[in-house]
């Protein structure tokens, strides 16, 4: 297991650099496979963002969402290799479902992904595009609000291997997961967190952005600990 707490950054730092992709698991290959490799070669809008083809949908072409080319090989490479189920917190029109759903359908160890939005029309979305790409089997879409839905787990007795959260850039709800993530995650799982390195976290009058705070503050060290950032995303393993 790699590690590569080198990336760390301090708040000042946030949107200086984009750190590279890098395995946390070891294999042998530069890529898994051809799905994980054709992340670090599709097409990017604005030179960053990657562009996911929307099939069979006419008035979109490519399938909507904000991930770089890190951060989509970091969740190909989880999904792929963790062999318990996996929690996604904001799913938005289902571009980083679509990426989980394919990686867990290529992976050896069979899992369930259970995709929260707190929009239904986002939740429909994610529903339609699954589909339409040939990944809804072993999905549950889930329409709720994100903490809610971590307790609603809780409560049922589910435990995650992977938690790619998602689901705000506001302080609140972010901090609001954080203290309950512990519940529901098997030890030795992972928790990729999206927008942590983004430099509008650092603007202290930007009410809509507060993801590193919350998670640096949220998170229980003695509970987690830091193994990266890839892109704009920060992993953290379960102690």
């Amino acid at each position: 297991m790699n590690k590569h707490q080198e990336t760390y950054m301090t708040i000042e730092e946030l949107g200086a650099s984009c750190p590279d992709y890098h395995p946390t698991f070891d294999f042998s290959t530069t890529y898994i496979d051809s799905s994980h490799e054709f992340f670090a070669n599709c097409p990017v809008k604005n030179g960053t963002l990657i562009q996911v083809k929307n099939s069979g949908w006419r008035l979109r072409k490519f399938i909507p969402g904000w991930l770089h080319r890190a951060d989509a090989l970091k969740l190909y490479e989880l999904a792929y290799f963790v062999r318990g189920d996996i929690l996604e917190l904001g799913s938005y029109r289902g571009l980083s479902t679509t990426i989980l759903a394919e990686a867990a359908q290529h992976s050896p160890s069979p899992k369930h992904i259970y995709s929260v939005d707190m929009s239904l029309k986002c939740v429909k979305r994610t529903r339609s595009n699954l589909r339409r790409k040939g990944l809804q089997q072993g999905v549950t879409t889930i329409c709720d609000e994100g903490t809610n839905a971590v307790r609603n787990f809780k409560a049922e007795g589910r435990q995650f291997e992977f938690a790619f959260i998602d689901h705000s850039h506001a302080y609140d709800p972010v901090y609001s997961v954080c203290r309950e993530l512990d519940t529901v995650m098997q030890p030795g799982g992972f928790c990729l967190f999206h927008d942590f390195n983004d430099p509008r976290n650092r603007e202290s009058d930007n009410r809509d952005y507060g993801v590193y705070q919350a998670v640096t503050e949220g998170l229980d060290p003695a509970k987690f600990e830091f193994y990266g950032i890839y892109g704009c995303t920060a992993l953290y393993r379960v102690l």
